[in-house]
């Protein structure tokens, strides 16, 4: 795999977006979950579910529920919060993120 790295992290409502400097195809999806889960400490995957061309990774972080989503046809990767409670953890996501990449 080439290294690909983390271009650019953006809250939308209430998803953070995330866009690598490369493209990647769907056998990198792990390297890139772990890639951006090493920076939320003491998270605790509770599903991958893997399609045909998007996988998704359903965690616990701080007490809430996310799914960090991957579609390679259209090159995007973002989290979401899992119901009303998680929603409102969405912004310490994001600024883990901005804060370690």
């Amino acid at each position: 795999m080439v290294q690909i790295k983390v271009q650019s992290i953006e809250l939308i409502g209430e998803q953070i977006s995330i866009l690598f400097d490369k493209a990647w195809f769907q056998e990198d999806i792990t390297t890139l979950s772990q890639l951006l889960l090493s920076i939320l400490p003491e998270h605790s995957i509770k599903e991958t579910t893997i399609g045909a061309d998007r996988e998704c990774v359903r965690f616990m972080w701080s007490n809430a529920e996310f799914m960090l989503n991957f579609d390679y046809y259209s090159q995007s990767c973002w989290f979401s919060a899992l119901d009303k409670v998680s929603t409102a953890q969405i912004q310490p996501v994001y600024n883990a993120l901005i804060n370690h990449v």
